[in-house]
């Protein structure tokens, strides 16, 4: 019965408080709408149609072109975005092209393999050291075959041409007397003709030392210093240049080895009335007629201050081969 008692003043309790909440709710209720009709509190939806209409009156003050939306910046935008992926992707195809075979193509000769070769193994004064040569055959080998593969084009310039050609030489003729090191004389090999022996690579043709002297340097380019810059690998020839010929330099190392070599009294004698010169004079006088002769050629390179007679008399070095 106590028990009963309790539940029943515990309803009613319960029902006291719930009634006072609801008074409370509807009297916060009635108070913000009183603020809001006094204008102290706006209504939330007179807030966003304010903010609306503060929006449109700012986009109206804005200088759009007659008759444009506002909407348009958008398109444009949106055009740009659609363009751009076109772009990259025709760009890309045409790298993709390019090395389809996976092995990059090869424009030019590089020459920087023959520079270091020289530059260790020969001296300043010409002189090879053939024992490290052929030591290091294997990085001879590896430059001659990149010239194989980097033949001459229409497009290249003169000097990139001259420069190829001489490099070719002096290098297969280094490859020559170091595979078959050592040799007292390079004309102890081949039956004593090596510069008819073919195995010269350029683009997948063979020639010969001579092939590439007489019928693709001399006739080609008509420019005598290059009997200067041909190294036969004998005592008697000009002196091997401890460097690669290059393009941007040719010039200059030409003009340097014409001198090295017409004041080196070894190979050649300079006097006002007498020329003992070297035997290169003799085999291939005609490719000094063109620029006035072997008296002129000799008096251009030549440091002595003498006066040399257009009338000496020339005679000719034995060579040492």
């Amino acid at each position: 019965m106590e028990k009963f008692g309790l539940g029943i003043a515990f309803s009613i309790l319960l029902i006291a408080c719930g009634s006072n909440a609801e008074n409370n709710v509807t009297e916060t209720a009635v108070s913000s709408q009183e603020e809001i009709e006094e204008g102290i509190v706006q209504p939330v939806e007179e807030v966003i149609v304010k903010k609306n209409t503060e929006l449109e009156e700012v986009i109206e003050k804005e200088e759009l072109p007659e008759g444009e939306e506002v909407i348009e910046p958008v398109k444009k935008l949106s055009k740009k975005i659609v363009e751009k992926p076109i772009e990259t992707e025709e760009v890309k195809t045409e790298v993709i092209k390019e090395p389809q075979t996976g092995i990059p193509a090869i424009v030019k000769a590089s020459h920087d393999n023959w520079n270091s070769l020289t530059k260790q193994y020969v001296t300043a004064d010409g002189k090879v050291n053939y024992k490290a040569m052929k030591a290091n055959l294997n990085q001879i080998t590896l430059y001659l075959s990149h010239l194989n593969q980097t033949p001459p084009k229409d497009d290249w310039s003169k000097n990139e041409k001259l420069a190829y050609w001489i490099n070719l030489y002096n290098a297969s003729t280094v490859y020559l007397i170091a595979t078959n090191y050592p040799t007292t004389s390079i004309t102890k090999l081949s039956g004593g003709k090596p510069w008819d022996k073919k195995f010269v690579k350029s683009g997948g043709k063979v020639y010969s030392l001579n092939q590439i002297e007489n019928d693709i340097v001399r006739p080609r380019f008509k420019d005598p210093r290059i009997h200067a810059a041909l190294n036969c690998a004998a005592v008697s020839c000009p002196k091997m240049m401890n460097s690669a010929f290059l393009p941007e330099a040719l010039n200059k190392q030409l003009d340097q080895q014409c001198y090295a070599w017409i004041n080196d009294r070894n190979r050649n004698e300079v006097g006002p009335n007498n020329l003992k010169i070297s035997k290169i004079f003799e085999w291939y006088g005609e490719d000094f007629k063109a620029g006035g002769g072997i008296i002129k050629f000799v008096g251009k390179y030549s440091r002595t201050k003498i006066m040399i007679s257009s009338d000496a008399k020339i005679s000719y070095k034995e060579y040492n081969w």
